[in-house]
C-alpha cells in the first residue's frame, strides 16, 4: 500500500510559471486567491492580446478526473449563450509527484455577489436579474452530461441518513437525473451583469439540485431565499426537489464537521431538512 503524492505547499512559483507559458503577464505581488483546499489558485492577469484576463491553477496528484476535465467541457459542450467567462488557453503540465493545470479565461465583467459561498445580507439585483439566472439554470438541466460525469452518485445520496437520521430507512432513490453547474452558491455568481463562473464540478444531479444549492446558501438572509423559493418554487416544490434539498442539506451537515463556514450554515440547514420532511 503505497501513500498519495504530496502536493507542493506553495503554488505561486508555479501560478506565475503558467502565465508565462500562456504569454500572459502579472505583477510579481499580484494578490492571488487561493480553494479547492488549497489545490488551486487563482489571480488577474494581462493577456497577451493587452485584454484583462484571469488564471486559474489547479494542482493534483495526476493528471485527469471529473475536476481536471470539467472546465474544459463545460466550455465545449454547455451553450454558448450561458452567461460565463470563456477559456482563453491551457497549459497542463508534470513535475514529480505532482500534476498541473493552467486555464486563462476572460475576466468577469462584474462582482460575485458574495465574497463567501453563504449570505449574511440580501442580494441587490432586479427581476430582470433572477429571471436571466432562472434561464440559464433551465437551460443548464436541459445539457446532455457525458457518461459517467456525476456531481454525486446515488451511492452518496444513500448515505445521507449519517446526517439527517431521520431518513434512516427511507427510499432516497433519485428518480430524475439533470445536468447542474453543482456548486451554485452566491460566491460563483456575478450581480450586473449576470455570470455564472467555476464550472469545473458540473455534471449530472438530481432534478432541481441547482436551486436547492441557491436556497440553502441564501438562507441566512430570509429575503432572498424567499425569492429563490418563489423563482425556483416549480423545481423545488416536486417530489425530486424536495430530495434535492435534503441531498444539500446532508452535505452542509458532514462538511459543518470541517470549516466554519458549514458549521454556521448547519442550523439553517437542519430545519430547512425539517420543514422539507414535514407532512405537506
Amino acid at each position: 500500500m503505497t501513500s498519495s503524492p504530496r502536493l507542493p505547499d506553495d503554488l505561486t512559483d508555479r501560478w506565475h510559471h503558467a502565465a508565462e507559458s500562456l504569454k500572459s503577464s502579472a505583477a510579481a505581488d499580484v494578490p492571488l486567491c487561493s480553494g479547492l483546499g488549497g489545490r488551486t489558485l487563482s489571480g488577474p492577469v494581462t493577456a497577451a492580446d493587452g485584454h484583462p484576463a484571469w488564471l486559474r491553477l489547479i494542482a493534483a496528484s495526476r493528471p485527469g478526473g471529473k475536476i481536471w476535465e470539467g472546465a474544459a467541457l463545460a466550455d465545449t459542450l454547455l451553450d454558448e449563450a450561458i452567461p460565463r467567462p470563456v477559456m482563453l488557453g491551457e497549459h497542463t503540465w508534470q513535475e514529480e509527484g505532482a500534476a498541473f493545470q493552467a486555464t486563462l479565461w476572460t475576466r468577469l465583467r462584474g462582482e460575485v455577489l458574495s465574497p463567501t459561498p453563504d449570505l449574511s445580507t440580501p442580494v441587490d439585483v432586479d427581476d430582470r436579474w433572477w429571471k436571466s439566472l432562472r434561464t440559464w439554470v433551465e437551460k443548464v438541466r436541459s445539457t446532455a452530461v457525458p457518461p459517467g460525469r456525476e456531481v454525486m452518485t446515488q451511492a452518496y445520496i444513500d448515505r445521507i441518513p449519517r446526517f439527517i437520521p431521520v431518513l434512516e430507512g427511507a427510499d432516497l432513490t433519485v428518480p430524475r437525473w439533470e445536468s447542474a453547474h453543482g456548486d451554485l452558491h452566491w460566491g460563483n455568481i456575478t450581480g450586473d451583469p449576470l455570470e455564472i463562473i467555476d464550472w469545473e464540478g458540473w455534471g449530472a444531479a438530481p432534478a432541481g439540485y441547482d436551486a436547492a444549492v441557491l436556497l440553502a446558501y441564501a438562507l441566512p438572509a430570509p429575503a432572498t431565499a424567499a425569492k429563490v423559493r418563489e423563482v425556483f418554487g416549480d423545481m423545488l416544490n416536486t417530489g425530486p426537489g424536495r430530495l434535492a434539498q435534503l441531498v444539500i442539506c446532508a452535505e452542509i451537515i458532514q462538511a459543518s464537521e470541517r470549516d466554519d463556514l458549514h458549521a454556521r450554515l448547519r442550523p439553517y440547514a437542519e430545519r430547512l431538512a425539517a420543514d422539507v420532511l414535514a407532512p405537506q
